[in-house]
């Protein structure tokens, strides 16, 4: 288990930005664990004094007023650990048999003192190879050609900034790609429920691409937790070294996305028998953005049968095909029979 799934902890933060000198002893206080399909990781206003990163397979996070976020692979890249509040704000079930990484909070103390001594004992020079590595080992490097690459250093752009400044900010529209050279930020999403810190970024991470890939605003806030470097390239140079041979590089197949709703009824707070549906729409991801209506992936999501994105269709023929719809249909024959 722990050689098989090693390299896949060590692409997510904050592990991604400590060496193999210091990762070793760091995994090895944590534990990797196999849950079957509709086991819960973790349960909504629990203490835990563990965190948790999925390495494969998908959950559903339900928050208080049942609505279900699916955090998949992906998610554990783009985030770190699941649900890092105490108590927890939501529960955790496996959709299907996943992979997890358990590591006690106290240890990632260790790791932010870890990361704190090598910012502060690094020299320029060994921070910017450092970075540049980091950066090349991400998985969206894989497929750009060496030329773009040269051509992409060359034309990095420096910025420096201060503790506590704001990089981008959640609603603004987007208009860099920034990779991070040395310091810490922390990524944080506004909702209903207030703000809420979701990611750790340090060294030879990136953030910015959503926004540019999706045509969308940003999705979230990345302020900055120590005096860093950033390097950043403008979105017309994003688009032609790093968008463009990805799309060249994607399959048709691989395109292929769903929607899922899951709702969930109780007639008591320990109802033995809740009454489950969901509902599922499937599609295609579109790797430009059209419409004006709906929000989330709605833009860039193409159901099946129709040439136009879910933010194109009409609302009314929306609420026929969703998953919500679907899934509170079947609800409501659920809880009428």
């Amino acid at each position: 288990m722990l050689e098989s799934h090693l390299p896949i902890l060590k692409r997510l933060s904050p592990f991604a930005a400590l060496n193999e000198a210091d990762l070793e002893p760091i995994v090895a206080q944590g534990s990797f664990k196999t849950l079957d399909r509709g086991s819960m990781l973790f349960k909504r206003s629990s203490s835990d004094t563990h965190s948790h990163w999925l390495l494969s397979g998908r959950l559903n996070l339900i928050n208080d007023a049942f609505e279900n976020r699916v955090f998949t692979e992906s998610d554990s890249q783009s985030y770190g650990a699941v649900d890092e509040f105490d108590p927890h704000r939501v529960s955790a079930v496996c959709e299907q048999t996943c992979v997890i990484f358990s590591l006690p909070k106290r240890v990632q103390e260790k790791i932010t003192t870890l990361l704190e001594s090598a910012a502060e004992a690094a020299d320029q020079d060994t921070a910017n190879s450092q970075w540049m590595e980091r950066l090349l080992r991400t998985p969206l490097f894989e497929f750009i050609p060496a030329a773009n690459i040269q051509q992409l250093f060359k034309i990095f752009e420096s910025v420096s900034a201060i503790k506590g400044e704001v990089i981008v900010k959640q609603g603004d529209p987007g208009d860099y790609f920034y990779v991070i050279k040395s310091g810490a930020l922390t990524v944080s999403i506004e909702s209903q429920q207030g703000v809420q810190q979701v990611a750790e970024l340090t060294a030879g991470q990136t953030f910015g691409q959503d926004a540019l890939v999706s045509d969308l605003p940003r999705n979230a806030t990345v302020t900055a937790t120590t005096a860093c470097q950033l390097a950043r390239i403008s979105e017309p140079d994003f688009e032609q070294l790093l968008m463009t041979p990805v799309i060249g590089m994607v399959k048709k197949e691989e395109l292929d996305a769903y929607y899922v709703c899951v709702l969930v009824g109780l007639r008591s707070f320990d109802d033995p028998m809740p009454i489950i549906t969901h509902g599922e729409i499937h599609g295609k991801v579109s790797i430009k953005s059209s419409g004006d209506g709906g929000f989330g992936y709605d833009k860039v999501f193409y159901p099946l049968g129709y040439d136009c994105s879910m933010a194109s269709i009409d609302s009314e023929i929306k609420n026929k095909i969703s998953h919500r719809a679907i899934a509170f249909k079947k609800f409501i024959e659920k809880y009428s029979s």
